[in-house]
């Protein structure tokens, strides 16, 4: 039977509406220098006002971690929607928020990022993340966790299916951003300074991702034709 998707409480939409104006005042500056100030004020009004609605249809699936990466797409998705009002395109949109993170993670020492590196595919995280495998794959997104072995060119393997993150910008309007959907997941590797490999679509169903403790980030070629 099909898990049926949950929506967060009423204490928690409450909770990522507060946390808004603090996301977007910290785009503001590089929006303006970006696009000018009359189209940044466009943004961050339409996304303040689309927000409670999107909100509203934030899933939860029972996990800090995923839950996290849910509510800041859900900032996101706001953002987005302002920036579409104010004639910014999708793509104009990936590109911006790929190099506002790389900005500010070169603001880190590189020895930070190689120690979250580290972290990241240490075995106790493993163990963790295993453990939020079971929970979201109870909750309605699938998913595995694959260790490499020495068989393996990967150090870990992440696979889910029916990508819920995909279905929630679906259903706040925003399903364009599809293709270019993991590029906050391909930021986060490449500020951590692991490889990163997408070797499944979405539209296969399956989306599996394989880390590895060197290399560089593989970026999908739909990202690297914006990025580039």
């Amino acid at each position: 039977m099909e898990t049926q998707i949950q929506i967060i409480t009423e204490k928690q939409k409450a909770k990522l509406v507060k946390s808004l104006p603090k996301f977007l005042k910290s785009k503001r500056k590089a929006l303006e220098k970006q696009f000018g100030k009359e189209k940044t004020e466009r943004i961050l009004n339409v996304a303040s006002e689309v927000y409670p609605n999107i909100v509203n249809v934030t899933p939860t699936f029972k996990s800090a971690m995923y839950d996290g990466l849910v509510g800041l797409a859900s900032k996101l998705a706001a953002l987005k929607k302002g920036m579409r009002a104010a004639d910014i395109s999708t793509e104009e949109f990936v590109k911006f928020n790929i190099e506002q993170t790389r900005k500010n993670s070169s603001k880190v020492p590189g020895f930070l990022k190689k120690l979250g590196g580290k972290i990241y595919l240490s075995s106790l995280m493993r163990i963790y993340l295993k453990r939020v495998a079971k929970t979201v794959t109870v909750n309605g997104w699938p998913t595995n966790l694959i260790n490499g072995t020495s068989k393996d060119d990967y150090a870990m393997s992440i696979e889910t299916h029916d990508c819920q993150m995909v279905a929630f910008w679906k259903s706040v309007g925003e399903g364009d951003i599809k293709p270019y959907c993991s590029f906050f997941d391909f930021s986060a590797a490449e500020v951590l300074g692991l490889g990163l490999k997408q070797i499944s679509d979405y539209d296969s169903g399956v989306c599996k991702y394989c880390f590895y403790k060197k290399g560089k980030v593989e970026w999908p070629n739909a990202i690297k034709s914006i990025i580039n």
